[in-house]
């Protein structure tokens, strides 16, 4: 069965919020940081379109560790998943990691039908002062 953009949107945004609310908090995952914070950068491949405005998330012990997040494009079923980079950050012990992903997901581009988003997105994920011990 085929489903239109909305109704694929709108089902990865019900999974993600099922799986967030599911995801153990920053405090049991992650113990080692006191907080994360997480810098986004947009750029559209296309240098004519208007690139989405720039993100920060903080994410304090209580947070969800849940590191998937939606493309800012309203039309678009893709998403960045930083899962990987944060448990790298957490082994390594750096004072920061920074990356870059593509969207990877669809969206309407004009009266032809849907097409890669290709939005990227330039991250840098830092981690707060360790607790005290």
């Amino acid at each position: 069965m085929k489903f239109s953009s909305a109704q694929g949107r709108n089902l990865l945004r019900e999974r993600q919020r099922r799986d967030r609310a599911t995801a153990k908090p920053l405090r049991v995952s992650y113990p080692q940081f006191a907080s994360l914070k997480l810098q986004f950068e947009f750029r559209e491949a296309d240098p004519e379109l208007a690139a989405p405005v720039p993100h920060l998330v903080v994410m304090h012990p209580p947070s969800q560790a849940y590191f998937l997040f939606p493309c800012p494009h309203a039309d678009c079923d893709g998403e960045f998943d930083l899962t990987t980079a944060v448990a790298e950050l957490a082994r390594s012990r750096e004072p920061h990691c920074d990356g870059k992903q593509v969207s990877g997901g669809q969206r309407t581009r004009d009266k032809n039908g849907r097409g890669p988003c290709q939005l990227a997105l330039q991250y840098t994920i830092a981690p707060g002062i360790e607790p005290a011990e």
